[in-house]
């Protein structure tokens, strides 16, 4: 059963929502337009807790925990991904609205652009990996973790992640967070047979909705150039650098990831 869509003054309220295999849990906050916020890999809805502290005044903020993470019971595939959002929306009764992912969830926010671009008031992806639009230049040993995940050395394979430069955080806060949240992550992604959905460059051209294309200043090389790219070829796209933030920038610099997202889907009246 989903929580009712009524403002918690005690802060974030807690539902779920059916998807084809199973449940989304979804964490709420807020009051105001709505807007979706995607996680990464191996986090999960928990990683948008400095977003709920200073986004929750002016948006209704509606967190999934993605098929195949957190406390999810829809298998992993990314495939369908695209659909939970839409069913998440459609239980909530957004007839529009406005999404936000980082890393994997930025490749799931762009496919949700894809195919159901009408539905989207705006689209926010920070970090994106867009192999289609830049030659990739960087390297996750996606065998290896899932050998470790395959063995159930669940313990090595979260220790050698944290040690990735994806996962490198700038203050202490941001890295108890990021730790916290891995502590929990279980691989159970990592056995299933899902493909991350493809972004050819064409797609970006076709994209209607206004588009901030964002990383942290330390993200790796890669991802910068990456929503550098993506920012030119949406035709009303945006590009920015979070100062003080790495990959997990909403985390980093809470207050200027905040701060840009309030401005872009929130763009002051002109005098």
């Amino acid at each position: 059963m989903l929580a009712a869509r009524t403002p918690q003054p005690d802060g974030p309220w807690h539902g779920q929502v059916a998807v084809a295999g199973g449940h989304l849990p979804i964490c709420m906050a807020g009051d105001g337009a709505p807007l979706i916020l995607l996680h990464g890999w191996t986090l999960d809805h928990r990683m948008w807790a400095p977003q709920v502290a200073g986004l929750a005044t002016d948006f209704f903020l509606v967190m999934p925990d993605r098929r195949g993470c957190g406390a999810s019971t829809a298998p992993s595939d990314l495939a369908r991904e695209a659909d939970d959002i839409i069913a998440i929306a459609d239980f909530l009764g957004f007839e529009r609205f406005a999404l936000a992912g980082l890393s994997q969830g930025a490749v799931v926010a762009l496919d949700v652009a894809r195919k159901f671009a009408s539905r989207l008031t705006g689209l926010v992806v920070s970090g994106a990996p867009l192999p289609a639009l830049v030659e990739r230049q960087e390297v996750i040993d996606l065998d290896r973790f899932r050998a470790l995940a395959a063995a159930g050395d669940l313990e090595r394979l979260r220790a050698e992640w944290s040690r990735h430069p994806l996962m490198e955080t700038h203050t202490s806060e941001a890295r108890a967070l990021m730790l916290d949240i891995l502590a929990d992550y279980d691989g159970r992604d990592l056995l299933s047979n899902s493909h991350a959905p493809g972004f050819p460059r064409e797609a970006a051209a076709l994209l209607a909705m206004p588009v901030l294309a964002m990383t942290g200043a330390h993200d790796t090389l890669w991802r910068r150039e990456c929503a550098r790219v993506l920012a030119t070829l949406a035709p009303r796209g945006r590009h920015l650098e979070i100062p003080a933030a790495g990959h997990l920038a909403n985390a980093d610099n809470p207050a200027a990831f905040n701060a840009a997202i309030a401005a872009f889907l929130k763009p002051k009246a002109p005098k």
